[in-house]
């Protein structure tokens, strides 16, 4: 069992547990060799699972590691440091961010102003560029993989499922050996849905998914069947009266020059 003070690969000495998900768990840890605090994912393998899904586990963290390496200087991505690997299981040895998900951050201060989120997309748009350039494709925007720093910078994290359409031995680990797709319901785009292989617009998708539920202000609910049927049957002039209040609230939507030309940027 993991513990407080146990050294990983003889380099990290564990210092207190920041979370845990499905699938592992991550750690503050001291690292001995680099002199500074890190965070030390740790990844699960129960005896109890099959080897292939172990094998893909262990392929899943080399592949974080090697895509992130890529892009670590980076400010707005998370730098991987190193791999390692204690009692056969992978350990990922990461930047330490002072801050938390952007998931987590929701959950305890609700949606984010205007200028966060604007700020967020920003830094978001640049980190996928910067990936984009380098041939990686993340597939994985969500309010999980998105850090919020404690002084104020956003960080994209976790490239588990990335891949690199630069490498020619490449693997794509977008499905499983049964043929699911890999990826989170409500923010994987529709091509990868329908089993397509991802593309750089597949993280604009994403992205828009996770400011949408990063600047929601409440829900939006369906009107009822009675409701549709009242507004299908109201009068001509009601009908056009709505019709001119639409058209006025499109008009009223407008995209700054800047993000329109970070957004086209990612386009093939």
């Amino acid at each position: 069992m993991t513990q407080r003070g146990q050294i990983i690969g003889g380099r990290c000495r564990l210092v207190d547990g920041l979370g845990a998900g499905a699938f592992g768990g991550v750690w503050r840890a001291y690292g001995q060799r680099l002199h500074t605090d890190v965070a030390v994912k740790e990844l699960w393998l129960p005896p109890a699972m099959p080897a292939a899904e172990q094998a893909e586990r262990l392929q899943r963290a080399q592949r974080e590691a090697l895509n992130a390496a890529k892009l670590r200087d980076h400010p707005n991505i998370v730098t991987v440091h190193d791999v390692v690997i204690e009692n056969d299981a992978p350990w990922i040895v990461v930047q330490l961010v002072s801050g938390s998900s952007l998931q987590a951050h929701l959950k305890a201060h609700g949606p984010l102003s205007v200028d966060t989120a604007a700020n967020a997309a920003v830094a978001l748009l640049k980190a996928l560029d910067t990936a984009r350039k380098a041939g990686i494709v993340h597939r994985d925007v969500k309010p999980a993989n998105v850090m919020m720093a404690a002084d104020g910078e956003v960080l994209l994290t976790d490239f588990g499922i990335a891949v690199n359409r630069t490498d020619p031995g490449r693997t794509d680990p977008g499905l499983t050996d049964s043929g699911a797709v890999i990826g989170s319901a409500g923010y994987i785009s529709p091509e990868r849905a329908r089993g397509e292989k991802g593309q750089a617009p597949g993280d604009l998708f994403s992205l828009g998914a996770t400011l949408s539920k990063a600047s929601r202000r409440s829900s939006v609910k369906r009107p009822s069947p009675s409701t549709r049927r009242r507004r299908r049957s109201g009068s001509p002039s009601r009908n056009r009266q709505c019709r001119r209040r639409g058209a006025r609230r499109r008009k009223r939507v407008r995209i700054n020059q800047p993000a329109t030309g970070a957004w086209s940027s990612l386009l093939p």
